[in-house]
């Protein structure tokens, strides 16, 4: 998305308004893009975005979200399953505090995020197995989808300060839900669901500095 700060977009910005922006890719893939600003400071946002355990708590539409080892992760993309409630029995035993780090960048950190998400009528229920790259020195959340009954999803979320006490969160995606007017319903979903998802970030953020002050308070 070609969305310059411009002196204009900083004001929609400002009054609260998500900039974004759907195109059509090849086949039922589309794009989409999206800038708005967090009411919170960049590393107190950046420490929600990656807490993708609080997803499904916090962001609406996300029901369930775990973090999986190497194991059962690999258990899942073996598979092969469509039905999320299958795919969430191969979970016992999981570990979710797996972690490693990136062979090519040992500063950044990979995960695994399996996340079943609603969708708008008349898509129903979907699940996705993503790795997730944390790149905590530019902000950087990017991912690619290993499984799922998602065609493909992958993209990245990056954070820059905005102003004191304020965060831009920048998010480009690109998916394909295998149904024949997936840019429409992507560009229907995004208006329904992103004003929620930045809302569910900055709860995230909110929670996590509750947490601080009160332990900082003991």
């Amino acid at each position: 998305m070609n969305q310059p700060l411009t002196p204009e977009n900083r004001a929609r910005l400002d009054q609260g308004e998500i900039i974004r922006q759907c195109e059509r890719e090849q086949g039922t893939q589309s794009a989409g893009y999206a800038i708005g600003v967090f009411q919170a400071p960049l590393e107190t946002m950046w420490q929600a975005l990656v807490s993708l355990p609080l997803y499904d708590e916090f962001v609406e539409r996300t029901t369930v979200s775990v973090l999986l080892d190497e194991k059962t992760k690999d258990k899942v993309v073996a598979g092969g399953l469509q039905d999320a409630d299958a795919v969430e029995k191969l979970f016992a035993g999981n570990d979710p505090n797996f972690s490693k780090p990136d062979p090519f960048n040992p500063e950044r950190a990979i995960v695994y995020s399996y996340q079943r998400n609603t969708f708008p009528w008349p898509v129903s229920d979907r699940w996705v197995l993503l790795e997730m790259n944390h790149d905590p020195r530019n902000h950087i959340q990017s991912w690619k989808r290993l499984a799922g009954n998602i065609r493909e999803d992958h993209g990245v979320w990056r954070l820059e300060p905005y102003g004191p006490d304020r965060t831009l969160g920048i998010l480009e995606i690109h998916v394909d839900l295998a149904i024949p007017a997936t840019g429409p319903f992507t560009d229907f979903a995004m208006n329904l669901s992103l004003p929620e998802t930045y809302r569910g970030f900055e709860n995230i953020a909110r929670s996590l500095m509750k947490k601080s002050e009160s332990r900082a308070g003991r």
